[in-house]
């Protein structure tokens, strides 16, 4: 395999702290340092860049602060500008080849277009996979899908004999469960855990689907720090509301109330997961929500 040439970098010398040369997108890199916004031009950088075999020619990135700046050599008119939350990734996509600028200008409008704000269905009734209604009342857990649902399926059955029913439907798959800061157990919130979760229903009120636990309503605290789902006694505002979204397949998605950012499930350790909505530029670009499937239990 050969070995990838360095990008080039333009870096603005008062801000040369931002590049951080801890990462390996950034050690293979050549840089050159200007000191004013004077002495920012494309057209001289790409001469630069083309009388340098040793580096990547088709591309160069321009840095000041948490701004980068990929450029095209032979079209410096051609440009992507992206903050240092992606950097690691379209810079290397960019030093590999496997991406042009272009590419990001054709995902930036995918993106948007995939933001259009979920709309309220009239009628919405919640329905498990296989397009049942829930009944308000009836208790189900929430199964988060990852990929290990797969594996369950080629279980050696010596492994199983002598489990319970509901260790058979725990077991090898990942859950909704709930979880507290406090330890006198107040401000309940969604997380997701492994090898078994917690029970859930649905109430509803004035035709709005609301999920419940234990008797509290699931919402968004506005006025908080964090992002999480919290369980809470009282009806949730309209501002505070989780809405509920089918996908293709019959999983749920989740999001704020005519929300455009979905609730996505991070894995934090092996068997801990933190939920809640995420905007982080990384994961609204190459991330994917939070599915969710209803287990009638």
């Amino acid at each position: 395999m050969a070995e990838q040439k360095p990008i080039h970098y333009f870096v603005y010398s008062k801000g040369s702290d931002s590049l951080g040369l801890t990462n390996a997108t950034e050690d293979n890199t050549i840089v050159k340092y200007f000191d004013s916004e004077e002495d920012v031009d494309l057209t001289k950088f790409a001469e630069i860049v083309k009388n340098k075999p040793n580096c990547v020619r088709k591309h160069f990135i321009v840095n000041k602060g948490d701004e980068y700046r990929a450029v095209e050599t032979d079209n410096v008119k051609n440009t992507y500008v992206f903050s240092g939350r992606l950097k690691y990734r379209i810079v290397s996509k960019l030093a590999a080849g496997t991406a042009t600028i272009d590419t990001f200008i054709e995902e930036d409008k995918r993106l948007e277009e995939g933001f259009a704000k979920p709309e309220r269905q009239p009628g919405f009734k919640l329905r498990d996979t296989n397009g049942e209604i829930i009944p308000d009342g009836i208790t189900f857990a929430l199964q988060i899908l990852r990929g290990r649902e797969e594996e369950s399926d080629e279980e050696d059955e010596e492994e199983t004999e002598g489990l319970s029913k509901d260790e058979l439907l725990y077991r090898n798959k990942d859950w909704v469960g709930v979880n507290s800061f406090m330890n006198d157990g107040k401000d309940h919130f969604l997380c997701g855990q492994v090898d078994g979760g917690d029970s859930f229903e649905c109430e509803t009120i004035d035709n709005i689907v609301y999920l419940k636990y234990d008797g509290g309503y699931f919402y968004f605290d506005n006025d908080g720090e964090t992002n999480d789902i919290f369980i809470g006694k009282a009806v949730p505002t309209k501002e505070q509301r989780v809405q509920i979204h089918y996908s293709d397949d019959g999983d749920i998605c989740l999001t704020g109330w005519g929300g455009r950012v979905y609730v996505a499930c991070e894995w934090v350790k092996c068997s801990y997961g933190a939920i809640g909505l995420d905007d982080r530029e990384e994961q609204l670009r190459w991330g994917s929500p939070m599915k969710l499937r209803i287990i009638r239990l």
